[in-house]
């Protein structure tokens, strides 16, 4: 056998599409020429191979797997792949026929993801009517991103099982696929995520935890989002004032729109509002370490703060009794319940305080939303619209790119600001009924925004008037003094669990120390092991059902790559060693960081209780 062509059949075509659109919500397009383009034979051992019509040396058709046997063609390929340390994400560009996936899945550790990118929807819907893949589709480690709508979500889905897990990322070419740029786009931001997701513990984390537990016990002080979302008039649009060297050039016509939209300016913006005495509606922050001395300007003396729960604590002080909180997580969930709005798997706002501005515009039901002053791009030498010249460096540093510009041509950028104009391309495809005009007037061209000058957008807005002032700046306040009480009780049940998670963690590293030794000399897998292993997976269950071991691994924690897998891989000796000597250290060293966090949570409650 080898060689005989492979018919289609609309039924087999037909079973994959029914179990893909189950899991995906879609079935794939069929290229109405597909066999002009593609054609499957059978291999000497009987297994289906593709070949690509056409795209081979000389215009011969392209061999996408072994002409004699492809699955052991790919058991051999996927031997030089190997992720024992911890859980790994893998980035699959092309799925072909399934065999590279299949031996990945084979080979690699049980609680691996997969997130296959396949190029050519065309090629994905041919295969399907070839072959039964439905093991793949619904394979629940397995995610497929076949069409352009769902691989404008690649980064995000991938980005928040990263932040979930702190998973290690590898991308991987499945044999005989090209280069792909814009999976090699998807892969580069992903890199830049998971690096400002390390750096940002290793730098920021405990800051902007102590910044939280300010906003934990000033809640009587402060607003949720939920009670602004209902006073925003139905359909009022919001203008996002970001701080983008081009601001000044169009920045008064912002006292034409006030009052006919929502304007929400940026922390670093306000003094360029100062400046031309516009009061906006409300300020945005999110950073921890972000100099407070970005909000103190006339303009802002009234007006409310939106801000994360992680805004630096100076500037929640500044604003006492305005602050509004949005960005809030599964520990604030823990504390205050369902009207926090938690976001349990994370929230991107783009590393950048206009990203926290769309977010929240999101959050608030706002369907169009006008952006100025957002330029991510240099405008005669500027980075930004003021004088500072801080956060200067963090663009001088980056080598100077050439991205396309809102206007036409070019303009001058960095690969940072490239990230933040990849956000809001990627807020625009998960939101597709959102409105997004971009009425900076230069910089970087945002995809799927309309570009409209500022002047152009005033005239429309005229046409409505909305009067919010008074109701924004007399919303209920998030708690009661009763209320607060119950939440320092919970702070300090967690302070309990912290003394449990030390006495534990001293007991993990024991143990730890002990199988190692039985690696070096003896067989992990021996059953004589077994209540030694027993008892330390059920120490760390202990510690993984309270919420504080989740708060500390995300933002106490320093070194995020630290901490172990939740699931120990723990198969044969080789996989072992690894795991317990990373364990050991860690949990040898987990009770400190518990004292330290358990010191900072009694000293954010006095400090509670004291300044009311």
């Amino acid at each position: 056998m080898g060689g005989d062509m492979i018919q289609k059949s609309e039924e087999i075509r037909e079973k994959n599409f029914r179990e893909f659109e189950k899991r995906y919500g879609f079935r794939p397009q069929i290229d109405t020429n597909e066999d002009n383009y593609y054609r499957m034979e059978l291999a000497k051992n009987g297994d289906p191979i593709l070949f690509i019509k056409g795209a081979g040396l000389n215009g011969a058709d392209l061999r996408m797997n072994s002409e004699y046997d492809p699955v052991y063609e790919s058991k051999r390929w996927v031997e030089r792949f190997e992720f024992i340390n911890r859980m790994t994400i893998v980035l699959l560009m092309g799925f072909g026929v399934g065999y590279s996936l299949g031996a990945l899945v084979k080979k690699l550790r049980p609680d691996t993801k997969f997130y296959v990118y396949e190029p050519q929807e065309s090629v994905f819907s041919y295969v399907c009517g070839c072959v039964d893949i439905t093991d793949f589709i619904n394979h629940p480690r397995i995610f497929m991103y076949v069409s352009k709508e769902q691989q404008g979500l690649y980064v995000n889905d991938v980005m928040m099982n990263m932040i979930t897990y702190s998973s290690e990322t590898e991308k991987i070419y499945s044999p005989y696929y090209a280069e792909n740029k814009e999976f090699e786009e998807c892969c580069a931001a992903l890199t830049t995520i998971m690096n400002a997701q390390s750096n940002y513990q290793q730098n920021r984390g405990r800051i902007s935890l102590k910044c939280r537990l300010y906003a934990w016990n000033h809640m009587r002080n402060a607003s949720l989002l939920k009670d602004l979302r209902a006073v925003i008039p139905e359909g009022m649009p919001a203008v996002i004032v970001s701080a983008g060297p081009s601001l000044n050039k169009n920045v008064d016509v912002l006292k034409r729109i006030k009052g006919h939209a929502l304007i929400i300016s940026s922390d670093r913006a306000i003094n360029v509002l100062d400046d031309h005495g516009i009061e906006p509606d409300m300020v945005v922050t999110a950073e921890p370490v972000k100099d407070p001395a970005f909000l103190k300007y006339k303009v802002a003396e009234k007006i409310p703060l939106l801000c994360s729960m992680q805004a630096n604590s100076e500037s929640q002080k500044l604003f006492k009794g305005r602050c509004i909180y949005f960005h809030t997580f599964r520990y604030e969930h823990a504390l205050f319940g369902d009207r926090v709005e938690a976001d349990f798997q994370g929230l991107d706002l783009g590393g950048n305080v206009s990203g926290a501005c769309f977010v929240a515009c999101e959050r608030l039901g706002i369907k169009t939303i006008i952006l100025i002053g957002q330029d991510m791009a240099y405008l005669d030498g500027k980075h930004h619209a003021d004088k500072s010249d801080s956060g200067g460096d963090d663009a001088r540093n980056l080598e100077t790119i050439e991205i396309p510009g809102a206007l036409g041509g070019t303009v001058k950028s960095c690969a940072m600001w490239r990230e933040f104009r990849d956000f809001f391309e990627r807020r625009i495809k998960l939101n597709p009924t959102l409105r997004v005009i971009d009425a900076t007037e230069g910089g970087a061209l945002i995809h799927g925004s309309e570009v409209m000058t500022l002047s152009a957008v005033a005239d429309k807005l005229e046409e409505n008037t909305y009067d919010i002032t008074n109701a924004v700046r007399n919303l209920p306040k998030a708690q009661t003094d009763e209320e607060y009480e119950d939440t320092v009780v919970k702070l300090q049940k967690w302070c309990d669990d912290l003394d449990m998670i030390a006495r534990n963690s001293e007991e993990i590293a024991t143990i730890c120390n002990q199988l190692l030794n039985v690696c070096k000399y003896q067989d992990i897998s021996d059953k004589k092991n077994n209540n030694k292993i027993n008892k330390l997976d059920n120490l760390r269950d202990e510690i993984y059902k309270t919420v504080i071991n989740s708060l500390m691994e995300d933002l106490w924690v320093e070194d995020l790559y630290s901490i172990p897998g939740y699931q120990f891989m723990i198969r044969n000796n080789e996989e072992a060693i690894p795991v317990f000597e990373d364990a050991k250290k860690y949990y040898a060293h987990l009770p400190e960081d518990c004292k330290s966090l358990k010191e900072a949570i009694l000293e954010a409650i006095e400090e509670g209780k004291s300044n009311e």
